[in-house]
């Protein structure tokens, strides 16, 4: 085999640009980011519907505020999305019947939704690895959790305004 200088790199890690250094590949911070990205997609995805395009715009810029709060403490959502998110109480909704109807919309928000989810999830593990704590604020953390379940509504149509 050639021992070249394409077989000297770590191939188990990979460039954090939040942190500015090569970390492992398997770091939850990589899963959130990606969860960020796919939920962005689905944002799109549901953008390409045609219906309530606002609507799905703003849900995409909250998204995207709070990704970039990570690494910008001063990138924060405005004060007419923290009032619609802080009224976006988890609540169960059956999705089975957009779901049923092939509500094609609702099918990305519901993407998005669990997205979302899933970064909340991943910001909870790396807000733990002191290398990443002084970057996941309890803000970031709070607005994400209401935004995912702020999406699911938009989903079931199920919006408090």
């Amino acid at each position: 085999m050639d021992s070249g200088s394409e077989n000297s790199e770590d191939v188990n890690k990979r460039f954090c640009d939040l942190l500015g250094e090569f970390i492992e590949n398997s770091s939850p911070y990589f899963q959130y980011d990606s969860s960020m990205k796919l939920a962005f997609s689905c944002f799109g995805l549901a953008i390409s519907t045609g219906i309530r395009i606002d609507a799905t715009r703003e849900l995409l810029e909250m998204a995207d505020k709070l990704y970039q709060n990570i690494s910008d403490s001063d990138t924060v959502l405005s004060d007419e999305h923290r009032k619609k998110l802080n009224h976006a109480d988890d609540v169960w909704l059956d999705m089975k019947a957009k779901m049923s109807a092939g509500d094609i919309r609702a099918s990305h928000l519901l993407a998005a939704h669990a997205h979302l989810a899933d970064a909340l999830n991943y910001l909870t593990i790396i807000k733990k690895d002191k290398n990443f704590s002084e970057f996941i604020s309890d803000y970031n953390m709070k607005y994400l959790s209401k935004l995912s379940v702020f999406v699911y509504r938009e989903a079931i149509g199920h919006v408090m305004l």
